[in-house]
């Protein structure tokens, strides 16, 4: 595949296929992703792939959090959204808007409850990927560095036919990971990704994206 279309096709996707990924093809994804940038090339990122029996017990124990209504306990908390430029705000407006009229359309429930149940099934995919870093090492660097890892497993994964879903929700409860993931105790999670073959006849992998327009985020400078 040609990098513009690789770049352009890709796309969060939130439902897959029961298909297995072989472990040899995840392996392949991230070998190719590791020649990611990294700050003096320390490469101070951490991937645990999660499958089978031990992604079952992360969704359960993720479901039994989210009953409990447990606090978001995320080891790099966001930005609130009253606090998102107007900008970012009516994107992000718009990308809701837009996935509930297609789900709708479809005859699929919408709306806050239901995203978050699909989520916390991991959308059906049968890979989930965590990346995380040293805890002692600067957060920004380190999730800069974590996030361009993140990104071309996402790139990569989409350029041998499978889709990706990068979340920050799956990493709302590090505690749950730190006892479920080996050599995590001294980690800080960064962002989780899905990872299968796409349901490419899920509504909710088909509604219109869009990007803001190139003069709306480049300023030339001479």
């Amino acid at each position: 595949m040609e990098f513009e279309s690789v770049v352009r096709g890709r796309r969060s996707i939130r439902a897959y296929t029961d298909q297995p990924v072989p472990d040899d093809l995840v392996r392949e994804i991230l070998d190719e992703a590791r020649w990611a940038p990294s700050s003096r090339n320390t490469q101070a990122w951490s991937v645990w792939v999660v499958t089978g029996e031990a992604l079952e017990r992360f969704k359960a124990a993720f479901k039994a959090a989210l009953q409990r209504e447990e606090a978001d306990a995320s080891d790099l908390p966001g930005t609130v959204t009253e606090d998102w430029p107007q900008a970012c705000s009516a994107r992000a407006v718009e990308l809701m808007k837009t996935r509930a009229e297609t789900l709708e359309a479809a005859g699929e429930v919408a709306g806050p409850a239901a995203s978050m149940a699909r989520m916390a099934d991991c959308f059906g995919a049968p890979v989930l990927l965590v990346f995380g870093f040293e805890a002692c090492l600067a957060p920004a660097y380190a999730t800069y560095d974590t996030a361009s890892l993140a990104q071309n497993v996402c790139l990569a994964a989409h350029d041998k036919g499978l889709g990706t879903c990068q979340s920050t929700t799956l990493v709302r409860y590090p505690g749950l990971l730190r006892q479920l993931l080996p050599g995590a105790e001294e980690q800080r999670m960064v962002v989780a990704v899905t990872l299968g073959y796409p349901d490419l006849t899920a509504p909710a992998n088909t509604f219109a994206r869009s990007r803001a327009p190139l003069d709306e985020i480049v300023t030339w400078v001479s």
